[in-house]
């Protein structure tokens, strides 16, 4: 379940495209629809702590996240240990690392998954609608945009019942996403090494054998 709360996190980070009531709220998010749908993939690599009230230090961890548009996401963790989570619109698949092997999971929230994605396609190609009902937004411009998401489904409340995603100034990039929870304790990702427009290697979302991610770095990297 916590994989699948970090995919719903990063997904709603990378496309936050929904419709307030107040105006300045509403023209910002114009705005970044309107960047959002020129960008036709990202790479992204993040950190992320989380922070449970039972501990004093942060779990953390580190990984990279990759979109193509219109559809296809690779999330991987890197460290402490090695998971990927890929997806489209019509199926999710997930692999971790186990002896040196990549093995194959039988994911037991499809249904969960699969919403995700079709939220994150329709995000990504700036479909304002998709998630207008969804979510109550609100923005803050102070230094930097912050976005506010609560979301409107009471089941969705159940796992995260805010999520804060700070933008730069000219809504250029995400710097990092907060995701809080109900019972007080929270996911912080920040996001650095982000290039956009890249074209990635063949494999690289494939959902039966994945090119290993330090191949797809590899490209990334010499890209112009």
């Amino acid at each position: 379940m916590k994989l699948i709360a970090q995919f719903f996190v990063l997904m709603l980070a990378l496309g936050t495209l929904a419709a307030t009531n107040e105006p300045s709220s509403q023209a910002v998010l114009q705005d970044l629809q309107h960047k959002m749908a020129s960008v036709k993939s990202v790479y992204l690599e993040f950190t992320q702590e989380r922070m449970l009230k039972l501990f004093s230090e942060p779990l953390k961890s580190e990984g990279v996240m990759l979109i193509a548009r219109p559809d296809k996401i690779r999330w991987e963790t890197t460290a402490p240990y090695q998971t990927i989570l890929l997806g489209d619109q019509k199926s999710v698949a997930q692999f971790e690392l186990n002896n040196g092997k990549w093995e194959k999971l039988k994911l037991g929230f499809p249904q969960l998954l699969q919403r995700v994605m079709q939220q994150m396609s329709a995000m990504n190609q700036g479909k304002l609608d998709a998630m207008m009902s969804d979510y109550k937004i609100s923005v803050s411009t102070n230094g930097e945009t912050v976005l506010t998401m609560v979301p409107k489904d009471e089941a969705v409340r159940g796992m995260m019942s805010s999520l804060e995603v700070h933008l730069l100034p000219d809504l250029s990039a995400t710097r990092e996403v907060v995701m809080n929870e109900p019972n007080g304790d929270l996911t912080r990702i920040t996001f650095h090494d982000e290039k956009r427009g890249v074209e990635f290697p063949a494999g690289t979302f494939d959902q039966s054998k994945p090119l290993d991610i330090s191949a797809v770095k590899a490209v990334v990297k010499n890209a112009p």
